[in-house]
């Protein structure tokens, strides 16, 4: 199998930066299977470009993972238009490059940003496999509860996005259990959803080792060092941070270390200049290699992220490399990684964004040894158990394998998704076009004859069941009996109205709805909202695709049928739906109006009520 993954931040492990993805891929590598990725020439932490980089696309081998380096603007640590730009700017070389990629069996995007997931579905498409979708963060609800989105457009073009990519994914992959349920309460069916968490490979990690070259070159022997491993951006809070170590200037054997580069950086070293804080270190990025043995000779370290609602969802990678490397961790994020720590008994909690408790955790471990050495003990052995890259390795090779099999589909699937909505704007604008001066005589003419309203309205189950408000011309008069009740439809279909569904006529403002996209001019039939809830599971499925002016059901006897043939045939149609058998239906419809067959369920005007199915013991 031959798995492509569009990164933008993947990152290997000579490089500055989280490398899970590395790790995952050389696993399948080692299994036997192919792994190409695509990814930025520029380094998201530094934002400085690859110095072996050349041209659009540079392609390397590392360790038998095909790596495609493609080219991206430099502007990653400028303003945030400037930002979006170098963004878009990978977007569009990384599809170039998805396309040069040769035999490929399942697409892969992650997010964020958001733009290389819209880059890894375009490319999906237009190579007709499966799209998978990795979400490591909650975009756009991060972005806007940090006031990096602000305007109310933007706000809601993004969730749009959002939205659209949860949609067209064919299965989506989650690194936090919070993630999760958010997808569920968006409506994402729970199926569709594998959780595989962030973790950390524990070999690479020695807890024993005291880190003593790192303690040597950075001036570190005989202190206290608390360490921040990360990118230095908006996010993370880091000036409480710094507020904390000021807090513990006097304190002369303590000493902080910010590990990592980033947006951020440029100002909080001048925070710390301007404190004159000789207790505070900014390393600059560090490779992931490098990682183990920094935090090696730390005795403490710290994750922590801006006190907003929404990161109470995030499993950050920071944590688990602590953990494995057996330091206790000063968690300053609550939320689900708070009840890890609290698990492993790893760590101590403080409130975000509350340097003086942040501070008194550092003195609190500083000043009982013994408790640091047993936290630390405890969350080497919790993340051996739980959060092994290992074990999650495994998990990801069985999950992109099914999801490969599963795109060897029919051929159909690729017209279902795009060709099947091509097909209705191609045939419903034109059709729209030529039938409108009917359609005008048509309103006026039951204006006259019917009065007021002209067109009938009702709410109607739709694509996945959503409701939308079908309008037909209106066929029968508000007659009513003494009481005040409607009279039987045969008794208030008027002349006008019979003509009108014995040609069909009454259906086509429906034409409209195909044209806003609530409706297709093929599927199952749209019935009555409070059918919903009388259908079987499998009768549910009628609801795959977008309700249609007409469809198979409507072609094999239509009104004259059953319910339980009707449903039969909807379902066949929903398993079976192709761009040929589309075409085989509306030409059949053709014949069927001009024949005026199938119009009411013998006995009726129209059709009785369906009361649900009875299921036999």
């Amino acid at each position: 199998m031959h798995l492509l993954l569009i990164h933008q931040a993947f990152t290997l492990p000579g490089e500055a930066g989280g490398t899970r993805h590395y790790e995952l891929a050389r696993h399948l590598v080692k299994k036997g299977e192919r792994v190409t990725v695509v990814a930025s020439d520029l380094s998201y932490l530094t934002g400085k470009r690859a110095a072996d980089t050349r041209g659009i696309i540079t392609t390397q081998d590392c360790k038998g993972v095909r790596v495609l380096r493609t080219y991206t603007y430099p502007s990653l640590h400028r303003s945030f238009f400037w930002r979006v730009v170098s963004f878009l700017s990978f977007m569009v070389t990384s599809v170039g490059a998805g396309l040069q990629a040769g035999p490929i069996d399942l697409v892969m995007g992650t997010s964020p940003p958001i733009f290389q997931a819209l880059s890894a579905w375009l490319v999906a498409v237009l190579r007709r496999r499966r799209f998978l979708l990795e979400i490591r963060d909650l975009w756009p609800e991060f972005a806007i509860d940090l006031g990096v989105l602000k305007s109310p457009l933007l706000i809601r073009l993004s969730r749009w996005v959002e939205s659209f990519l949860y949609s067209q994914a064919d299965h989506l992959l989650v690194n936090s259990p919070a993630y999760r349920d958010y997808l569920i309460q968006k409506g994402v069916a729970a199926e569709k959803i594998s959780l595989i968490s962030n973790g950390v490979h524990p070999s690479l990690f020695d807890p024993q080792s005291r880190g003593e070259g790192i303690r040597d070159r950075w001036g570190l022997q005989g202190k206290f060092v608390v360490t921040y491993a990360g990118a230095l951006g908006l996010a993370n809070d880091l000036p409480t941070l710094l507020d904390a170590a000021n807090l513990l200037r006097d304190q002369v054997p303590i000493r902080f270390l910010l590990v990592g580069d980033g947006k951020e950086r440029t100002r909080l070293e001048n925070m710390a200049r301007l404190r004159q804080m000789t207790n505070l270190l900014f390393t600059g990025a560090v490779s992931k290699e490098e990682i183990p043995e920094v935090l090696a000779a730390s005795d403490a370290c710290v994750a922590i992220l801006k006190n907003i609602p929404m990161f109470r969802t995030t499993y950050p990678n920071k944590v688990f490399d602590y953990m494995a490397a057996g330091r206790p961790t000063i968690l300053a994020i609550d939320g689900v990684i708070r009840q890890v720590m609290e698990a492993s008994g790893g760590g101590v909690f403080v409130p975000p964004g509350d340097s003086v408790s942040l501070a008194g955790a550092v003195r609190k471990l500083k000043d009982d040894p013994s408790l640091a050495q047993r936290m630390g003990g405890s969350a080497r052995a919790h993340v051996e158990e739980h959060f092994d890259r290992r074990q999650q390795a495994e998990d990801f090779e069985k999950l992109i394998q099914r999801v490969a099999r599963a795109g060897k589909k029919k051929s159909s699937q690729f017209y279902r998704r795009y060709g099947k909505r091509l097909l209705d704007l191609c045939l419903s604008i034109p059709a729209l076009i030529l039938f409108s001066p009917f359609l005008a005589g048509m309103t006026l003419l039951v204006r006259i004859c019917l009065g007021s309203p002209v067109f009938f309205r009702q709410k109607r189950p739709g694509f996945k069941g959503n409701p939308f408000t079908i309008l037909k011309f209106r066929t029968m008069a508000d007659l009513r009996d003494q009481r005040g009740g409607l009279l039987p439809d045969w008794e208030r279909l008027t002349p006008l109205g019979k003509f009108l569904r014995r040609s069909s006529l009454d259906e086509l403002p429906e034409l409209l709805h195909v044209l806003k996209g609530e409706m297709s001019l093929v599927g199952p039939r749209p019935l009555l909202m409070n059918y919903l809830g009388r259908y079987s599971p499998e009768q549910r499925r009628r609801h795959e695709l977008r309700p249609g002016v007409t469809g198979w059901t409507q072609v094999n006897g239509r009104n004259g049928l059953t319910w339980e043939e009707k449903f039969r045939l909807d379902l066949w149609y929903v398993d079976h739906c192709s761009f040929l058998l589309d075409l085989k239906i509306l030409f059949r419809t053709v014949k069927k109006v001009f024949a005026c067959e199938g119009i009411s369920h013998p006995g009726e005007a129209t059709m009785g009520e369906f009361l649900g199915t009875v299921i036999k013991e």
